[in-house]
C-alpha cells in the first residue's frame, strides 16, 4: 500500500506526472486544432494587416531578422547610386544654367553692344556689402567694371583684383554714391536726376531730389551715368517713401534695390566699359 512512499517512487513520480501531462496536451492540441488556429488568427489579425499594408506579413518577421545585414548591404549600394544620379542632376542644372546664363550673354551683349564675362558668386560680405566672385585678373578683369544681372540690375563695381578672383562692392556699400535718373512715362518732361547714397546692410537712400520736383513711391530709378563709372539705363530700385522738408534744399525718399543676392549665383562683368573722366 505504501509502495508510492519510498524514495526511488518519489523521483520517478513527478517525471510520469509530466508525461502523462504532454500526451494529455497533445490530444487536446490535435482535438481542437481549428479552434486554436482560428484563435491565434483572431487576436494577430490587426498585426497581420499592419505588416500586409507596410508590405509584409507575420511570415517574414523572422525572415527580415536574419536578413538584416543583407537588406543593409542592399541599402548602401542604393545610397551610393542615389547619391550619384543627384550628382549628375546637379551636372546637368549647373550646365542648364551655363547655357541659360551664355544665351542672356548674347541678348545683352547685342541689346547694349557690352562685353561680358560671366562670374559666379563665391561669397557675400554681410559687413561691409562685398561680394567675391570667381573671375579675376586672368579673365580680364579691372578694377571699376560694373558688376550687373541678366535683367540689367546694377549691383556694384569691381573694387579690388586678384588673379584668380575679385572683390565687388556693391552700390548699398556705406563708400558707394551712385548718380542715376528717374524714370518717367512723361517724355516730355525735363528729367529729374538724384544721387543714390549706399548705407550698408544692402540698403540706400534717394537723396539731392530738387524740392520742385514731384517724385512719388514705386517710381523707378536707373542708372544716368552722369559720373562715368556706370552705362546709363541699369536698373537700381525704386521708391518707397518720399521724405520732403521745406526747410531743406532736396527731398529724400527712402529706396528698395533690385538687387537679390539670393538669386545671384551668376553675375556679369562689363569689360568694355570705359570710365569717363
Amino acid at each position: 500500500m505504501n509502495v508510492f512512499l519510498t524514495k526511488p517512487n518519489k523521483k520517478v513520480f513527478p517525471k510520469v506526472l509530466i508525461v502523462i501531462i504532454i500526451f494529455v496536451f497533445i490530444a487536446i492540441l490535435n482535438l481542437f486544432q481549428n479552434q486554436f488556429k482560428n484563435f491565434f488568427y483572431f487576436v494577430s489579425e490587426p498585426l497581420q494587416k499592419t505588416f500586409w499594408k507596410t508590405g509584409g506579413n507575420t511570415s517574414n518577421i523572422f525572415v527580415s531578422f536574419l536578413e538584416t545585414s543583407k537588406l543593409a548591404e542592399v541599402n548602401k549600394e542604393l545610397n551610393i547610386k542615389n547619391q550619384e544620379l543627384l550628382q549628375e542632376i546637379s551636372t546637368l542644372q549647373n550646365e542648364k544654367m551655363e547655357n541659360q546664363a551664355l544665351k542672356e550673354i548674347v541678348n545683352i551683349e547685342q541689346e547694349k553692344k557690352f562685353q561680358l564675362i560671366l562670374a559666379d558668386v563665391m561669397g557675400v560680405d554681410s559687413y561691409q556689402d562685398y561680394i567675391l566672385i570667381d573671375k579675376g585678373s586672368e579673365n580680364g578683369i579691372s578694377e571699376n567694371m560694373p558688376v550687373i544681372n541678366s535683367q540689367k540690375v546694377l549691383f556694384g563695381k569691381v573694387f579690388k583684383v586678384y588673379k584668380n578672383y575679385s572683390k565687388v562692392m556693391l552700390i548699398s556699400n556705406k563708400n558707394n554714391t551712385l548718380n542715376i535718373k528717374i524714370q518717367k512715362d512723361d517724355t516730355l518732361s525735363p528729367p529729374i536726376y538724384g544721387l543714390v547714397r549706399g548705407e550698408n546692410n544692402f540698403t540706400a537712400i534717394l537723396d539731392t531730389v530738387p524740392l520742385d520736383r514731384e517724385i512719388k513711391n514705386e517710381d523707378v530709378l536707373i542708372t544716368s551715368s552722369l559720373e562715368g563709372t556706370f552705362p546709363r539705363d541699369l536698373l537700381v530700385g525704386k521708391i518707397t517713401e518720399v521724405q520732403k522738408d521745406d526747410l531743406k534744399p532736396f527731398q529724400t525718399a527712402k529706396i528698395e534695390l533690385f538687387f537679390n543676392l539670393k538669386q545671384a549665383d551668376k553675375l556679369f562683368i562689363i569689360s568694355d566699359y570705359k570710365v569717363e573722366n
